[in-house]
């Protein structure tokens, strides 16, 4: 037999091996301050008794009570930690979220002076968030997403990672007859909870190999033996 012929027949499974490709095994780290399981749904509104309450019952600071009011004082500056061990491994992704309840963006001008997360400034990408459509009405409950890229890792990877929080400007007040709704000199809001999200390489399982597409190494070698019979 040729060679050429020899290259014809054995280039399809030279092909299959070549796309194979170890596949590297993932861990996950997740974490929840305050009730991540509370019912609340993004969106919706909810009475301070007995819903936002009730959810925040036993939690620790600052997912357990209220802060600042709309009516006597403004919101203190607040912020938690997430502790969860140094990560040697590299990391491949990360997300951080939180539900608030009653920051009302509605109110007139922003109501988010600041936003800190790992010392990171995201208080614009917030106050946009804010702005489009959290806290339309009044007792409104709001959940935020971000992704952590590849700027929060190095600081992801020591195994603590800070939230700082302050919430200012003008609030809304519901009247208790008639339902009315007006705006207030402050803004107090209840934090119900935060998580992190943290998938990185793990070390305990080596890279595995996938299985090859039979399919397609079936067709590859049916290519290179009908080249070889021409």
């Amino acid at each position: 037999m040729k060679h050429s012929n020899l290259l014809t027949l054995f280039l399809p499974l030279l092909l299959s091996l070549l796309l194979l490709a170890p596949t590297t095994k993932a861990a996950m780290i997740q974490i929840d301050l305050g009730n991540a399981a509370s019912g609340l749904v993004d969106g919706n509104s909810y009475a301070l008794i007995p819903d936002i309450l009730t959810a925040q019952a036993g939690q620790p600071a600052p997912f357990d009570a209220g802060i600042g009011s709309e009516l006597f004082s403004d919101p203190a500056n607040v912020n938690w930690l997430f502790n969860y061990g140094a990560i040697a491994e590299s990391i491949l992704s990360a997300s951080f979220s939180f539900g608030i309840w009653d920051h009302d963006s509605a109110a007139s001008g922003s109501q988010l002076d600041a936003f800190l997360l790992g010392g990171i400034d995201n208080t614009a990408a917030l106050d946009a968030m804010f702005e489009s459509g959290g806290g339309a009405t009044d007792a409104q409950y709001s959940v935020y997403n971000f992704n952590l890229g590849a700027a929060f890792f190095a600081d992801l990877a020591d195994g603590n990672f800070s939230v700082d929080l302050d919430i200012g400007g003008a609030g809304l007040q519901t009247a208790l007859f008639g339902g009315q709704v007006s705006e207030t000199a402050n803004n107090g809001y209840h934090l119900i909870y935060s998580s992190l999200s943290i998938t990185f390489e793990d070390p305990s399982t080596p890279p595995s190999v996938p299985e090859p597409s039979t399919l397609l190494l079936l067709l590859l070698s049916l290519a290179g033996l009908k080249a070889r019979i021409k």
